[in-house]
């Protein structure tokens, strides 16, 4: 993850780029901004946040002499660690409100979040990414827990947008034991085939992608935050034997399931233990 203080002066008129960032947080620490956030303008003021998914058109306008944006680049990675325990009601709401305009007693709050993301990037360590995840979860959970008390004016979505995220529903719900597109394709009643054309347009991936992708996700969570042992773990998750387990985990992440959880372990510890990145998908 980058963070890192910007004027966004070079990006001006143009459409931003993040390089190879799958989420951009922005808070504006100063000044003013106007934006184009996929062809609907929003003014930018100091404490408003935008969030930034890879797909998002943001073209920067304006911007006052003095504007500055703290600016929170997420790879793909984190991005899918951090959304694992983040409802889906909530992507549906920054996918169509990007811009957040938090209210005067949540700024302190954002303020405290800032001051521990600084802290966690600088001085965290071995411990750094953990806390990194785990506050910027924080600052998500926070805006879901907001979500009911929010009046906002939300645009229409089309059908096939809705059968998407219909997917993207289900898929939470299910995957711990159903993982085969049909199934899927059936609740929806629909065709695999229009599912994949579906999920290809609206989150650039395919339906059984998204699927191994939150298993995967299920299954690291059980590996990391609970002592169950393999065997039954391949039970709660419906897979046929521990063997089985083993080579869908090994096949998706390239690590053994002892290898993973020896390496949470390590790092519980305090020690030195490097845990390869999934190679995750999706729109979380």
């Amino acid at each position: 993850m980058r963070l890192e203080v910007s004027t966004l002066a070079e990006g001006q008129g143009v459409p931003l780029s993040f390089g190879h960032a799958y989420l951009a947080v922005l808070v504006c620490l100063g000044g003013r901004a106007r934006f184009a956030l996929n062809f609907r303008e929003v003014a930018v003021q100091r404490h408003d946040v935008l969030v930034l998914a890879e797909d998002t058109l943001a073209l920067l306008r304006q911007r006052s002499r003095g504007f500055l944006a703290m600016v929170c680049l997420m790879p793909k990675a984190l991005a899918s660690e951090v959304a694992y325990v983040l409802p889906n009601a909530l992507f549906k709401f920054l996918h169509e409100q990007p811009h957040c305009v938090p209210s005067p007693l949540e700024v302190p709050l954002l303020q405290g979040w800032l001051q521990q993301l600084l802290d966690a990037q600088h001085n965290g360590g071995r411990y750094r990414h953990v806390m990194l995840r785990n506050l910027l979860q924080t600052f998500f959970l926070k805006f879901a827990t907001l979500l009911p008390t929010r009046h906002v004016a939300v645009q229409q979505v089309s059908r096939r947008e809705r059968l998407a995220w219909n997917f993207w529903e289900l898929v939470g719900q299910r995957s711990t034991r159903q993982r085969d597109v049909q199934s899927y394709a059936e609740a929806l009643c629909i065709t695999p085939f229009y599912l994949s054309q579906l999920t290809r347009e609206c989150f650039d991936e395919t339906p059984k992608a998204l699927i191994d992708r939150q298993v995967v996700l299920e299954i690291k969570a059980l590996l990391s935050y609970s002592e169950l042992p393999i065997g039954r773990i391949a039970e709660r998750l419906c897979f046929e034997d521990a063997s089985y387990l083993c080579r869908y985990f090994r096949r998706h992440t390239g690590q053994s399931l002892s290898g993973y959880r020896r390496a949470g372990q390590g790092m519980a510890n305090g020690t030195r233990t490097t845990v390869p990145e999934p190679r995750p998908a999706g729109p979380r």
